[in-house]
């Protein structure tokens, strides 16, 4: 049965130009934009929908995107002793620097559950991509890249690393943890990082998604048989193709390219080169 209405709005836009030239070489350029605003617009009478799991909640709310990342924000992290004297919510919670410092939106002196806000969409709100053709004596070189911003990735990765005693620490957080007052704003202690207080779903976990992959290249050169060899030649094309060659993003996971925004260890798509030789009769 239908729980909620969803509403996805954007637009989109192509362009593309072909053009041949006197001296014989063809090219073409192409691009497309488009935009993706998700948001729940009913829920019949509930005020929300959770999913994921109870570590690393999900939540569906009216005016929010289906299924947002909802967790507590980050101001920081305890630099030292004074800092938590001076908090009466470090001081109630027994914590150490280096533990994190969560906003207390209500700002009732407590933090809980009702602290918690969307921290983001596993969805883009922009994607793109372009292509490019081009031949000329023989020669045939096309390419393309997409990729895709304003999305969000929860780091379960991250997560399931710490609560296993198997395991090596993650890079990220071994080289960027707090070990001494300013050496880290953002990433707690390696001791802290087991509390159950660091280990809340937060802004510590989501990071952002944005990525752009050159998708494809090939260079062929194409060889008429009878013109080179003599009649009753073959024609040739010999190609060299890169898959993925190349995929850019700051997430410090293996990949950003997550399609429900959840990594769970996700193994990055491999490049691939080939070299290739068709002949035709």
């Amino acid at each position: 049965r239908n729980v909620g209405v969803i509403r996805n709005s954007g637009f989109e836009m192509a362009l593309n130009w072909n053009n041949s030239t006197s001296f014989g070489l063809n090219y073409s350029v192409g691009g497309n934009i488009a935009t993706l605003k998700n948001e729940v617009i009913d829920l019949f009478g509930q005020p929300y929908i959770d999913g994921g799991t109870a570590e690393f909640r999900q939540r569906s709310i009216v005016g929010e995107p289906l299924l947002a990342f909802y967790g507590w924000e980050t101001a920081g992290v305890y630099q030292n002793q004074a800092e938590i004297d001076a908090d009466p919510i470090a001081v109630a919670n027994n914590l150490e620097p280096g533990d994190l410092r969560y906003v207390d939106q209500n700002g009732d002196g407590v933090s809980d559950a009702d602290d918690r806000v969307v921290l983001g969409s596993y969805l883009p709100s922009f994607m793109f991509g372009a292509n490019l053709g081009i031949s000329f004596m023989g020669f045939d070189l096309s390419a393309n890249l997409y990729g895709q911003s304003g999305n969000k990735i929860l780091n379960r990765r991250r997560g399931e690393v710490i609560f296993t005693n198997d395991t090596n620490m993650d890079a990220d957080l071994a080289k960027n943890r707090w070990h001494g007052e300013g050496t880290s704003n953002s990433y707690p202690s390696s001791k802290g990082i087991r509390k159950g207080w660091n280990q809340r779903l937060s802004d510590y976990w989501v990071d952002d998604g944005a990525f752009w992959r050159i998708q494809n290249v090939q260079l062929a050169y194409n060889i008429q048989g009878e013109k080179v060899f003599g009649p009753g030649a073959p024609d040739l094309r010999v190609s060299f193709t890169a898959d993925r060659p190349l995929t850019v993003f700051d997430y410090v996971g293996f990949t950003a390219e997550i399609p429900d925004g959840v990594d769970r260890q996700t193994y990055p798509i491999p490049a691939v080169y080939t070299v290739g030789l068709n002949v035709k009769f």
